[in-house]
């Protein structure tokens, strides 16, 4: 009973309201020729007719032909005789190997000969070279050697120096003596320089400075003073 409603619900399905089918399981026909058409006949091979000639041309082609094969088999036979001839003598096949060996070997040697040659002349250039290249790197090394020795003595030169200068510094011991000079020597540095390089002051250095110091003045080429009332040290 369920199965005869499923064919029923399945024919109902496929019957439109106007009565017409669907015709949902047919396919689609493939694309090509119409299926009335008969099919096409089937080619395997294309065969070559070759075109009608006259008798007396086919004659003539033909004993052509017998004449080029005759030729062709006497050349062979020819060609067979003198190879038999010069394997008789000794210059057959197996000695156009045997030379052709031996011309192999010698070019084989004499490529050698030319490698040889050739890497000797590289060794001995590329020996030049590293020659040149030590010489240049040693002289190299040497100008370095060369300029730190001048900076070392520079150095040592500069060091003995400030040495020498290091016995007149100021020190805890030779403190009073110094406070001594330089009240005895008082160095000044209100002074101006001309071209000539003359030094001038205003005031006069005195030993001892007696009530107010006077301020230093700046540049004295900006002062209109007569040089009647510097004091000229030279």
């Amino acid at each position: 009973m369920l199965r005869s409603a499923r064919i029923l619900v399945t024919s109902e399905n496929l019957i439109g309201g106007n009565g017409q089918t669907r015709n949902l399981g047919r396919r689609q026909p493939k694309q090509g020729k119409p299926p009335i058409l008969p099919p096409a006949k089937k080619v395997l091979y294309h065969v070559v007719h070759a075109p009608w000639q006259k008798p007396e041309d086919v004659e003539e082609l033909l004993w052509r032909r017998h004449v080029y094969n005759n030729a062709v088999t006497s050349m062979r036979d020819v060609f067979k005789s003198e190879l038999e001839q010069k394997a008789s003598v000794g210059l057959g096949i197996d000695a156009m190997k045997e030379a052709e060996a031996k011309e192999l070997d010698e070019l084989i040697a004499e490529n050698e000969r030319k490698n040889q040659e050739k890497a000797a002349a590289r060794m001995a250039r590329e020996n030049q070279d590293t020659k040149a290249t030590k010489s240049a790197i040693l002289e190299e090394i040497r100008s370095e050697l060369e300029k730190k020795n001048e900076m070392k003595k520079l150095a040592e030169k500069e060091v003995l120096a400030a040495i020498s200068r290091s016995q007149h510094f100021v020190t805890k011991d030779n403190l009073e003596v110094k406070i001594l000079e330089a009240l005895e020597k008082p160095t000044i540095y209100d002074f101006a320089i001309d071209r000539q390089g003359n030094k001038y002051f205003v005031p006069e250095p005195v030993k001892y400075q007696e009530g107010t110091p006077t301020l230093q003045k700046g540049r004295f080429s900006r002062i209109e003073v007569p040089i009647s009332h510097y004091n000229v040290v030279i």
